[in-house]
């Protein structure tokens, strides 16, 4: 074995192909035995022969060429089975950030289903104003410009729409979290 692995190390194909032949089973009966899936054991075989190529300059002609082998064997098993350990805290991190947007998705929604209820009992012009001042942040005078109506009027439809609604103890909650989300 030791020429192989002078060979091996020079570049030579054949040698590898040879090496290839006398190891494979024995690689892959060790990937089977550890992962008991035979697709698995067959990449993981395979994997663990082109790394033995990649790093043929590493191969040290003190040591058998099987305990080299054995060697990549086993760390491209750790390799496999740290890239699957990734994987999955990855997809748990993942799960867990969609299901927490599904939340604040659903959650943006019932408010903004209550909050609608609530505007829904203003007539028309105080819902508006009121929508216009406190929900988009408009001013008294940038409201009375806009609907052609007085600072004072507007004053007044905020100041009823803030009793009319008065009974609602959840509005003012609502309103500021529709505030923060937009």
């Amino acid at each position: 074995m030791l020429n192989y692995i002078q060979n091996i190390k020079e570049g030579d194909h054949t040698s590898f192909e040879i090496v290839f032949k006398l190891c494979h089973k024995k690689v892959y009966a060790y990937f089977l035995k550890k992962t008991a899936s035979e697709d698995l054991a067959q990449e993981l075989t395979q994997l663990a022969f082109i790394k033995l190529w990649n790093f043929k300059h590493t191969l040290s002609e003190a040591h058998e060429l099987d305990h080299q082998l054995f060697r990549i064997a086993k760390t491209t098993l750790l390799d496999y089975f740290k890239k699957l350990a990734n994987d999955e805290r990855n997809l748990k991190l993942y799960y867990n950030r969609i299901s927490e947007e599904a939340d604040d998705q659903n959650q943006n929604f019932e408010t903004n289903q209550r909050l609608e209820v609530a505007l829904n009992l203003l007539p028309p012009t105080r819902k508006k104003v009121f929508i216009l001042n406190r929900l988009q942040g408009y001013s008294y005078k940038e409201i009375s410009e806009q609907l052609s109506i007085s600072p004072r009027t507007v004053e007044k439809h905020i100041s009823l729409a803030v009793k009319q609604l008065d009974g609602y103890a959840y509005l003012p909650m609502f309103i500021l979290l529709v505030k923060f989300l937009r």
